[in-house]
């Protein structure tokens, strides 16, 4: 509970740096797909059955000062050597730090929701973490490097989502359109079925879409 109330300090500082980049945004989303090529690895023993799994995210940000932007991310998992097979969303609630050509920075809270079978036991379970995000781009390109983190520790559990890449801009009369490319990482330990028995790592590399309005 101190690690969760750390962050609620440390998210309610950043909202209140993070007021002139919010303000200088009036209206704005994304939209995006990705899919993952990932092969599971359950109680520390590999699966080797690589499969594609599939993520989609939608996020939304306004000009308010102190009101969050929202974010919301759906992924489905599965290793069908080892019977898992859940889904999981995350509700993010974040503010920009930093929103300019070369960089963006966003920084938050993240509420993930699990839902289905592990090891073929039924489970249906939210944990809270810190969320950020970022872009760098490069100078004179259509090209930026981003990373997006997300980390939990509550409740003997703790879940760390990580992915990095590379993105590629193409500007359209409406939006950007932005293909990507990079890897992911799922390395969790569920605390809901017994001591060194919730033991779950995933990792693969991906391809993406993503609409910036």
């Amino acid at each position: 509970m101190k690690k969760l109330n750390l962050s609620l300090a440390a998210l309610a500082v950043a909202g209140a740096f993070a007021m002139p980049a919010q303000a200088a945004v009036l209206l704005g989303a994304k939209v995006g797909a990705d899919a993952w090529y990932a092969d599971a690895k359950v109680n520390d023993v590999r699966a080797d059955d690589a499969s594609v799994q599939p993520s989609y995210y939608a996020a939304f940000e306004h000009f308010i000062p102190l009101v969050p932007n929202a974010k919301i991310r759906y992924t489905g998992v599965e290793s069908a050597k080892y019977d898992v097979d859940f889904t999981q969303y995350d509700l993010i609630a974040y503010y920009e730090i930093l929103d300019n050509d070369l960089i963006s920075f966003d920084i938050g809270l993240n509420l993930q929701k699990f839902d289905g079978r592990f090891t073929g036991r039924s489970f249906d379970e939210w944990q809270p973490a810190v969320y950020s995000d970022v872009r760098l781009g490069i100078p004179a390109t259509p090209v930026s490097l981003f990373g997006t983190f997300s980390f939990g520790s509550y409740d003997d559990t703790s879940t760390v989502d990580a992915e990095a890449g590379v993105l590629f801009t193409l500007g359209l009369v409406a939006a950007d359109l932005n293909f990507k490319a990079g890897y992911r990482v799922q390395d969790y330990d569920f605390n809901y079925f017994g001591a060194n028995d919730g033991k779950f790592y995933n990792d693969g590399f991906f391809g993406g879409v993503e609409f910036n309005f």
